[in-house]
């Protein structure tokens, strides 16, 4: 019995160990989240950042918070063309073994584009019915809206199959809102220089012809 009762206690003990392990691993990831998120609140707000950089500091945020991420993209929707072309990407390595065709990727974003949702694809190998496509992946796509209008999608390649978890896709669609963020701003911008250098050619006109 008392042999017995060690080997139980060494066992949970062992398990409180594991668990307390895993409890400062799990902190820290959030910690890391939480300090990501706050540098790119920053970066959005930033004036003097261009929209090139802006998006780039997104996807490299992805990578550093996402731990199975291995690639991210993000797209603009140009509406004169109906066209989704892309602005920004990051990756690890500079491995594309697992990148599935171009053609692959735009159906799939262009879909999530559409039904203006998240789209998660465990493996695209079967989604794609490409069979001789190496190498294992996950592929989830976030929809950028702003004013209720798609303005772009994100894209994160995973390694492995099923690779991101309940909390990655909803860590992912945040940086998504920051990304769709820094779009509208930009277009803001644009649209008020616009606005100024019209009001000023206006001035000039009736300057000229008093």
């Amino acid at each position: 019995m008392t042999k017995s009762k060690d080997k139980r206690r060494r066992k949970n003990k062992g398990q409180v160990k594991e668990l307390g392990t895993e409890i400062e691993r799990l902190a820290g990831q959030r910690t890391k989240e939480l300090s990501v998120l706050k540098d790119i609140a920053s970066a959005v707000t930033n004036r003097s950042l261009t929209l090139d950089q802006m998006l780039k500091a997104v996807t490299e945020a992805v990578l550093e918070t996402v731990p199975s991420a291995q690639r991210v993209m993000i797209h603009l929707c140009s509406e004169a063309a109906n066209l989704l072309v892309p602005i920004a990407s990051a990756q690890k390595g500079r491995s594309r073994k697992q990148i599935p065709p171009a053609e692959i990727v735009q159906t799939i974003v262009r879909r999530a584009a559409k039904k203006k949702r998240r789209i998660h694809i465990p493996d695209p190998r079967k989604e794609a019915r490409v069979p001789d496509q190496k190498g294992k992946l996950s592929l989830l796509v976030i929809p950028l809206v702003s004013d209720q209008k798609i303005v772009g999608t994100l894209a994160v390649y995973g390694a492995g199959v099923e690779a991101f978890t309940n909390h990655d896709q909803c860590l992912v669609e945040i940086f998504a809102g920051w990304a769709a963020i820094a779009i509208k701003k930009t277009q803001l911008r644009f649209e008020m220089e616009q606005s100024q250098e019209a009001a000023l050619n206006i001035l000039a006109n009736q300057a000229a012809s008093a």
